[in-house]
Protein backbone atom coordinates (compact mmCIF):
# COMPACT_ATOMS: atom_id res chain seq x y z
CA UNK A 1 0.00 0.00 0.00
CA UNK A 2 1.29 3.45 -0.84
CA UNK A 3 1.10 6.53 1.29
CA UNK A 4 -0.16 9.72 -0.27
CA UNK A 5 1.15 13.04 0.89
CA UNK A 6 -0.70 16.22 0.07
CA UNK A 7 1.79 19.05 0.24
CA UNK A 8 2.93 22.12 -1.61
CA UNK A 9 5.72 20.25 -3.42
CA UNK A 10 3.29 17.79 -5.02
CA UNK A 11 0.98 20.65 -6.00
CA UNK A 12 3.89 22.50 -7.63
CA UNK A 13 4.87 19.32 -9.48
CA UNK A 14 1.33 18.91 -10.81
CA UNK A 15 1.10 22.58 -11.70
CA UNK A 16 4.48 22.92 -13.44
CA UNK A 17 4.66 19.53 -15.14
CA UNK A 18 1.01 18.97 -16.09
CA UNK A 19 -1.27 22.00 -15.95
CA UNK A 20 1.02 24.75 -17.29
CA UNK A 21 2.38 22.63 -20.19
CA UNK A 22 -1.18 21.67 -21.15
CA UNK A 23 -2.28 25.30 -21.15
CA UNK A 24 0.81 26.33 -23.11
CA UNK A 25 0.19 23.64 -25.72
CA UNK A 26 -3.45 24.73 -26.01
CA UNK A 27 -2.41 28.35 -26.52
CA UNK A 28 0.15 27.42 -29.20
CA UNK A 29 -2.38 25.12 -30.89
CA UNK A 30 -4.94 27.95 -30.91
CA UNK A 31 -2.47 30.33 -32.58
CA UNK A 32 -1.42 27.74 -35.18
CA UNK A 33 -5.07 26.93 -35.94
CA UNK A 34 -5.93 30.60 -36.46
CA UNK A 35 -2.88 31.08 -38.71
CA UNK A 36 -3.81 28.01 -40.76
CA UNK A 37 -7.41 29.17 -41.06
CA UNK A 38 -6.30 32.65 -42.17
CA UNK A 39 -3.78 31.20 -44.65
CA UNK A 40 -6.40 28.93 -46.28
CA UNK A 41 -9.29 31.40 -46.22
CA UNK A 42 -10.13 31.34 -49.92
CA UNK A 43 -9.17 27.72 -50.60
CA UNK A 44 -11.09 24.47 -50.15
CA UNK A 45 -13.27 25.16 -47.11
CA UNK A 46 -14.20 21.50 -46.53
CA UNK A 47 -10.55 20.44 -46.37
CA UNK A 48 -9.64 23.33 -44.08
CA UNK A 49 -12.50 22.49 -41.71
CA UNK A 50 -11.60 18.80 -41.78
CA UNK A 51 -7.97 19.45 -40.86
CA UNK A 52 -8.87 21.87 -38.07
CA UNK A 53 -11.50 19.47 -36.69
CA UNK A 54 -9.14 16.53 -36.99
CA UNK A 55 -6.36 18.13 -34.99
CA UNK A 56 -8.78 19.68 -32.50
CA UNK A 57 -10.24 16.25 -31.81
CA UNK A 58 -6.78 14.70 -31.47
CA UNK A 59 -5.81 17.40 -28.97
CA UNK A 60 -9.11 16.90 -27.13
CA UNK A 61 -8.49 13.16 -26.86
CA UNK A 62 -4.94 13.67 -25.58
CA UNK A 63 -5.95 16.30 -23.04
CA UNK A 64 -8.94 14.41 -21.70
CA UNK A 65 -6.87 11.24 -21.43
CA UNK A 66 -4.28 13.13 -19.36
CA UNK A 67 -6.95 14.72 -17.17
CA UNK A 68 -8.68 11.35 -16.78
CA UNK A 69 -5.47 9.75 -15.54
CA UNK A 70 -4.84 12.61 -13.10
CA UNK A 71 -8.43 12.46 -11.80
CA UNK A 72 -8.28 8.68 -11.37
CA UNK A 73 -5.03 8.99 -9.43
CA UNK A 74 -6.38 11.75 -7.21
CA UNK A 75 -9.65 9.91 -6.62
CA UNK A 76 -7.91 6.69 -5.66
CA UNK A 77 -5.49 8.50 -3.35
CA UNK A 78 -8.23 10.52 -1.67
CA UNK A 79 -10.59 7.61 -1.09
CA UNK A 80 -7.72 5.44 0.17
CA UNK A 81 -6.63 8.12 2.64
CA UNK A 82 -10.17 8.56 3.91
CA UNK A 83 -10.51 4.80 4.28
CA UNK A 84 -7.17 4.46 6.11
CA UNK A 85 -8.09 7.26 8.49
CA UNK A 86 -11.52 5.69 9.12
CA UNK A 87 -13.10 9.03 8.26
CA UNK A 88 -15.65 7.83 5.74
CA UNK A 89 -18.64 8.74 7.89
CA UNK A 90 -17.41 12.32 8.43
CA UNK A 91 -16.57 12.79 4.74
CA UNK A 92 -19.20 10.62 3.11
CA UNK A 93 -20.14 13.20 0.46
CA UNK A 94 -16.53 13.78 -0.65
CA UNK A 95 -15.74 10.08 -0.42
CA UNK A 96 -18.47 9.09 -2.87
CA UNK A 97 -18.04 12.20 -5.00
CA UNK A 98 -14.39 11.41 -5.62
CA UNK A 99 -15.23 7.78 -6.30
CA UNK A 100 -17.50 8.92 -9.15
CA UNK A 101 -15.46 11.96 -10.23
CA UNK A 102 -13.38 10.21 -12.95
CA UNK A 103 -16.60 9.49 -14.84
CA UNK A 104 -16.77 13.14 -15.95
CA UNK A 105 -13.44 13.20 -17.82
CA UNK A 106 -14.32 9.74 -19.20
CA UNK A 107 -17.53 11.15 -20.68
CA UNK A 108 -15.56 13.95 -22.36
CA UNK A 109 -13.00 11.44 -23.64
CA UNK A 110 -15.73 9.30 -25.19
CA UNK A 111 -17.30 12.44 -26.68
CA UNK A 112 -14.03 13.46 -28.37
CA UNK A 113 -13.50 9.94 -29.67
CA UNK A 114 -17.04 10.03 -31.13
CA UNK A 115 -16.37 13.42 -32.73
CA UNK A 116 -13.06 12.15 -34.13
CA UNK A 117 -14.71 9.12 -35.75
CA UNK A 118 -17.61 11.17 -37.13
CA UNK A 119 -15.14 13.69 -38.59
CA UNK A 120 -13.26 10.90 -40.37
CA UNK A 121 -16.54 9.49 -41.73
CA UNK A 122 -17.56 12.96 -42.93
CA UNK A 123 -14.25 13.27 -44.76
CA UNK A 124 -14.83 9.90 -46.45
CA UNK A 125 -18.28 11.03 -47.60
CA UNK A 126 -16.84 14.29 -48.98
CA UNK A 127 -14.10 12.37 -50.82
CA UNK A 128 -16.69 10.00 -52.32
CA UNK A 129 -18.84 12.96 -53.40
CA UNK A 130 -15.84 14.68 -55.01
CA UNK A 131 -14.82 11.51 -56.86
CA UNK A 132 -18.35 11.11 -58.28
CA UNK A 133 -18.29 14.63 -59.72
Amino acid sequence: MTQTVYNEENLKFLLFYVIIPLLLILFIFFIITKLYEHHNKGKNLNRTNYIINYWSNVMGIIFTAILLSVSIGFSLAFTENVRVLNAIEENIFFYYFFMVFPVFPLIFLLYYIYKFISNIRRKEMLDNKESEE
